[in-house]
């Protein structure tokens, strides 16, 4: 892994050809190496964060505004995140399925990530909050949720781990 910041076009072709190519390859039967979600409830999980990023929901920001600078320099970098993070809502039970089967969640979350990334060429100063990070712009919202799909593909074994 090297140690400079991928160009914005990386982090987009990351998000739009290496995650789906990745995604290809879950199965119902993966079970996650941490945690409790099932393939299908991950993918639905990653849709979701999407639609958080372009304000089509609000959810309540749980840290403090004084740590927001050290937050959203953590979630901008391209790390490890903690595994086993409570949901921000306190509630750990998992959110009912919405699509018919993982395939169709896939589908979603490919259409989902064309839409995040038009709109994010479209608004790139929009702010929706981040849970944990606060306030961040569509652009900062890119590189979170890299590091964001990257650790449920960790949790599923479709890359490996940190080095």
């Amino acid at each position: 892994m090297s140690n400079h910041p991928l160009s914005q076009t990386e982090v987009e072709t990351y998000l739009s050809t290496t995650i789906p190519e990745l995604l290809a390859q879950l199965t119902i039967e993966q079970k996650p190496l941490w945690g409790k979600m099932t393939p299908q409830h991950m993918v639905e999980h990653l849709i979701v964060v999407y639609k958080l990023s372009m304000g089509r929901f609000n959810v309540p920001v749980v840290s403090k505004e004084e740590d927001w600078p050290k937050l959203k320099e953590y979630l901008m970098k391209d790390s490890p995140m903690r595994r086993n993070v409570p949901a921000p809502n306190g509630k750990s039970e998992l959110q009912p399925l919405r699509f018919a089967d993982l395939d169709e969640a896939k589908q979603k979350f490919i259409a989902e990530t064309a839409t995040f990334l038009k709109f994010c060429e479209a608004e790139p100063e929009f702010i929706a909050n981040h849970p944990y990070g606060g306030p961040l712009t569509a652009q900062e919202w890119l590189l979170c949720h890299r590091k964001h799909i990257k650790h449920h593909l960790i949790q599923f074994a479709l890359i490996p781990d940190y080095e």
